[in-house]
């Protein structure tokens, strides 16, 4: 519980009461079904009826069971309540399965299964309907003047209750907010409310842009304002403008876990090793927070999209985004796409084949007498691999390659004595990143002495970050940093140890790496060249509901559906109005060109 570290009992104590008005609220959507079978029973008190109105609270407790069981999962994952992005990873029953742990999904099922009994248990000892049969053998006036009160009064107190009273406001998700410990306001808001709203919201997005804050010329002339570059020109850091190149995705490589950059010295020590000898990027900023969304950030160059909207999951969109495969299929380059497990999850396949990749490869492309974890093949069977598929590659090539073994549930082949002691919740995490760290370095250490190494410019990035010991809000600037280096024999000496300080993300990989290898990059406008000296400092990253936009020395993470700034650094008020303005354009034209494709 160090999230909870400092707070004491009276700041704890309140969440009970704090969660009264999302939990009275939440009660009295459902309980409108029950009014509806009390109006009936009092004139037909059938069997039947008490049947259904029982089947009805079994279903609800089932359906409420295991949304706070699996929450406690999804929030150790991702640092946020279960919402519509869990609904969509459904459609993946067996993905999801993998990725807990064999224990939690035992302790699941038995905590489900306890809460559905001791509901069904206290609802047949205090059965409301047991009250209104007496009542139902009234006759006359009494009778005639209470059932009239009931479904007078009954809908009025539950019309109140879902608003929350008789405010001008009604009840919003923010009431339930009271504590600097995001934990607590977390625990306050009802898991049945949250994930309510987060589908209503999700629909309205499919309505149209939500994200309307200033005229469209407005917002679009921002952005153009945010982008604009003095001078177009490059620095070249590369020593040809034809390498092969190798994409490695780290799966969720936070900054946390690199020394150089701010985090802890046990974890990717290797990584800081090639650094030494490639080009680290100090600032870089994930655009989201899950896989899919660093697939598009990194492929196409488009920004990850808030309120649990997915652009791979919809082909009738990402059809619209530019490719890098494209860019280098049209140099000449052969391509490949690599991955130990299930691309199908995320919708992740079908994106990579729409794209054309001459080849891609998946778990069942392993041979089946490799270890494997929950998930898939570990990462040095992913590496083995690629060396195998790279020996006889025709060059140049493009290798794009997704690794797995620092995901949940982090079963990875490493002996006891090689794991760390952290004391924490995210000691299996760390330790998957200090395995995934030491394959990743065999891997260049193999690679080397292969004939098309001298000639291949690699790229390492993180598809999203993680909760880290920090424990550092899902929201923050500091959970959404990530590692990404370039790194081979083509980078020209005097770059070889260069540390990049600028602020970017991953969306600007696509417009840095086409203007090194003198490539097309005008598709790619929600990109930026890195190493043009003139392009601005800024990274857009989406929250659940909102972004996060960071600048020099100076943050802003805005909540849309709270109208509140969670987070904030600025030097004056004048930048926070200037942030604002530019993280409100930047996110309302992006999302009209998706709600537009």
């Amino acid at each position: 519980m160090d999230e909870l570290k400092g707070a004491s009992f009276t700041e704890v104590f309140p969440v009970f009461w704090q969660a009264l008005y999302l939990d009275t609220s939440m009660a009295c959507y459902f309980l409108w079904f029950s009014f509806l079978i009390f109006s009936v029973y009092v004139f037909i008190p059938s069997k039947i009826i008490a049947t259904i109105h029982k089947a009805y609270i079994l279903i609800l407790l089932i359906i409420f069971s295991l949304m706070v069981i699996a929450e406690l999962d999804i929030y150790n994952e991702w640092g946020v309540k279960i919402n519509v992005k869990a609904i969509h990873f459904l459609a993946h029953p067996q993905e999801v399965i993998n990725s807990s742990p064999t224990s939690f999904l035992l302790f699941g099922l038995m905590a489900v299964a306890v809460l559905t009994y001791a509901g069904v248990f206290i609802y047949n000892r205090i059965s409301p309907l047991a009250p209104i049969a007496v009542f139902a053998q009234t006759k006359g006036f009494k009778k005639i003047s209470i059932v009239f009160l009931f479904v007078i009064v009954s809908p009025v107190a539950l019309v109140l209750g879902i608003r929350g009273g008789i405010q001008q406001i009604p009840i919003q998700q923010s009431d339930a907010y009271f504590s600097k410990y995001n934990v607590l306001n977390l625990a306050a808001v009802n898991s049945g409310w949250n994930m309510g709203q987060s589908i209503w919201e999700n629909k309205k997005n499919m309505e149209g842009n939500p994200y309307i804050y200033f005229s469209a010329d407005s917002a679009k002339k921002a952005v153009q304002e945010i982008y604009k570059t003095e001078k177009d020109t490059t620095i070249s850091f590369l020593k040809t403008n034809r390498p092969n190149v190798v994409l490695v995705i780290l799966e969720s490589w936070s900054a946390d876990m690199i020394k150089s950059l701010g985090g802890y010295d046990s974890a990717a020590t290797n990584f800081d090793l090639l650094a030494s000898e490639g080009i680290m990027f100090d600032s870089i900023y994930a655009s989201g927070d899950l896989s899919d969304q660093g697939m598009t950030a990194i492929f196409s160059g488009f920004p990850a999209l808030p309120a649990g909207t997915s652009i791979i999951g919809q082909p009738g969109k990402y059809n619209h985004l530019p490719c890098l495969n494209t860019e280098f299929h049209n140099a000449g380059y052969k391509t490949s796409y690599m991955f130990g497990g299930q691309l199908s999850y995320g919708n992740i396949k079908a994106y990579m084949y729409y794209n054309n990749f001459d080849r891609i490869l998946e778990g069942k492309d392993f041979d089946s007498n490799i270890p494997r974890g929950k998930l898939g093949v570990h990462d040095e069977y992913l590496y083995t691999r690629q060396l195998k598929e790279l020996k006889n590659e025709k060059e140049p090539f493009f290798a794009g390659m997704f690794t797995l073994s620092s995901h949940s549930p982090y079963d990875m082949p490493m002996q006891e004595n090689d794991k760390v002691k952290w004391g924490a919740d995210e000691n299996d995490y760390v330790n998957s990143i200090r395995y995934a760290d030491l394959k990743l370095f065999e891997f260049i250490q193999s690679a080397k002495k292969e004939k098309w190494f001298n000639n291949t410019l690699f790229v390492f990035v993180s598809d999203h970050s993680h909760r880290s010991p920090h424990h550092w809000d899902n929201h923050q600037p500091e959970y959404r940093k990530i590692a990404m280096m370039f790194y081979g024999n083509v980078i020209k000496d005097e770059f070889r140890g260069y540390r990049y300080k600028k602020i970017g993300s991953q969306l600007d990989i696509a417009s840095t790496l086409l203007h090194q290898l003198g490539m097309p990059a005008q598709k790619y406008i929600w990109s930026k060249n890195l190493f043009n000296p003139y392009s601005p400092q800024f990274a857009f990253y989406e929250c659940y509901d909102g972004f996060g936009w960071v600048r020099p020395n100076q943050y802003l993470v805005y909540s849309h559906t709270n109208n509140l700034f969670p987070f904030e650094k600025t030097i004056y008020p004048s930048e926070k109005f200037r942030m604002e303005k530019e993280g409100k354009s930047f996110l309302q034209t992006m999302f009209q060109e998706y709600a537009d494709y």
